[in-house]
């Protein structure tokens, strides 16, 4: 499709870019698959290369939906560990970046979902069908 593309080691490759040159910094479904140490070294990598303005988004599957954490999280054996949403904000947050916030994302379908209108109904739809990802997104300097 005629798109700029390079293969490589994703902290190496945000190292080597000017300091504050880029607009943004996307992963999705890589931060699962790395040890805490080069979590915290991608989040520090991308806040070094991004700009004033720019923000970092990583999706992941969410271990609050309880069959993503307890089983769908496992069937791709390289994955290392589930992370907790709250703590993917902590680490933005304790890297630098001046605002962080969860988008939970891709509940299971509404037919699967109990239909009782209740607290019950409402507690288990949410823990077991739903949002099955989420993206932590971190803006460098922006707090609006």
């Amino acid at each position: 499709r005629g798109f700029l593309a390079e293969c490589a080691d994703a902290i190496a490759y945000l190292r080597q870019q000017p300091e504050g040159s880029l607009a943004a910094v996307t992963g999705f479904h890589i931060i699962e698959h790395l040890s805490f140490e080069t979590l915290i070294a991608l989040f520090d990598a991308a806040l070094r290369a991004l700009n004033k303005d720019g923000l970092i988004i990583f999706e992941t599957p969410n271990p609050e939906n309880l069959v993503v954490g307890s089983c769908n999280f496992y069937y791709d054996p390289t994955h290392q560990h589930p992370i907790v949403p709250v703590v993917a904000e902590f680490i933005a947050r304790q890297r630098g970046f001046a605002r962080a916030e969860i988008l939970r994302l891709h509940p299971f379908p509404e037919n699967l979902q109990l239909t009782e209108d209740s607290e019950i109904a409402r507690r288990f739809n949410r823990a077991m069908y739903g949002s099955q990802d989420y993206a932590v997104l971190a803006w460098k300097t922006h707090a609006n």
